[in-house]
């Protein structure tokens, strides 16, 4: 019996070694597509180059983070028993299908699509559903590896009017004059006081301005903060999906905070000079979005755990009580 489980073991070692090798060879060392360059790139070096823009550079994290998930419930996953399940080669199979018509076809979507579901397939070969299911968040958890570039110009403007629309209606709700111009918001004139347009502040909503650089990396972080606060499946989606309006209320408080500190103290003190060089403080703003997020993030938490009757202090009062050996009964002195 030992012996056979030793032959066992031998085997999953060596067939995880040669799956390791094989996504190591299709991702890190066999050019895939040029895009719009004019020689093939890996699809490591395709990240690594998208990785270093502000938008995506959250994807580096997504691979270590996921590793240290499942490092994190090593024991739970001990304690399932591999059920291997030949449906595993046909995921791998469908997945290399994916990698080669996107090789073929110069489209690195098509390789990460490959990419993420070879993983899926090769855990569902070697060890059985049951513990891939156990996976299953930090395999979703990897998506945010992949940049998205086919979002960044669509996206990106219907967001900087979005932002445009919300912080004029809510300046002037205020009783803040303001002037619409396409995606910037100028403060409007007044020729009684001789207060020209824009002399208080002129916000131009940039592309990096517009939340789809924040956008992504909230919605990670709102992943994570709701797969570790909720036990509840339903409360996990109820939070992740509450990271898109957070994004934009976050990004919002953002806008409002430099048009602020440009009545204040300035238009190149709060956003920056007229050649586009950045300002401290229009850099270190950018912190306002996450405070804000996951304060909100937080609220919303405690907010679903009220509605719904749980308490924290009456569960841990239970679990106190629950671990508390029972007392041995008093028998009286008989007399």
């Amino acid at each position: 019996m030992t012996t056979r489980n030793s032959t066992s073991a031998l085997k999953l070692t060596l067939s995880v070694i040669l799956l390791a090798a094989a996504a190591l060879l299709l991702v890190v060392f066999l050019p895939y597509a040029a895009g719009y360059g004019h020689h093939r790139q890996s699809l490591l070096q395709i990240l690594i180059k998208h990785w270093s823009d502000p938008t995506w550079q959250h994807g580096a994290l997504a691979l270590p983070i996921a590793a240290f998930l499942i490092w994190n419930i090593r024991s739970e996953l001990s304690r399932i028993a591999p059920q291997p399940s030949s449906f595993g080669l046909v995921l791998m199979f469908i997945a290399a299908l994916f990698y080669f018509a996107g090789y073929k076809a110069h489209l690195i979507y098509f390789g990460f699509g490959a990419v993420q579901l070879f993983a899926a397939g090769a855990c569902v070969w070697l060890y059985g559903w049951r513990r891939a299911q156990a996976c299953l968040f930090p395999w979703l958890l990897l998506t945010f590896a992949w940049p998205l570039l086919f979002l960044e110009e669509s996206l990106a403007f219907h967001l900087r009017l979005l932002m445009v629309a919300c912080a004029g209606s809510v300046l002037d709700f205020i009783g803040v004059d303001v002037i619409r111009e396409g995606t910037a918001l100028v403060s409007a004139p007044n020729p009684p006081l001789g207060v020209n347009a824009g002399a208080f502040f002129k916000m131009n909503i940039d592309a990096p301005c517009s939340g789809l650089r924040s956008l992504f990396a909230l919605m990670m972080v709102s992943a994570l903060f709701a797969y570790h606060r909720e036990r509840v499946v339903w409360r996990r989606w109820a939070l992740f999906l509450c990271s898109l309006p957070l994004a934009v209320i976050a990004n919002m408080a953002r806008i409002f905070l430099l048009i602020a500190a440009s009545a204040a103290f300035g238009q190149e003190f709060a956003v920056g000079d007229a050649e586009k060089e950045v300002s401290t403080f229009h850099f270190v703003s950018g912190i306002v979005v996450f405070i804000v997020a996951l304060g909100g993030l937080e609220l919303i938490s405690l907010l679903l755990r009220k509605g719904c009757g749980v308490s924290t202090k009456s569960r841990v009062r239970v679990r106190t009580l629950t671990n508390v050996p029972p007392q041995p009964k008093m028998i009286p002195n008989e007399t």
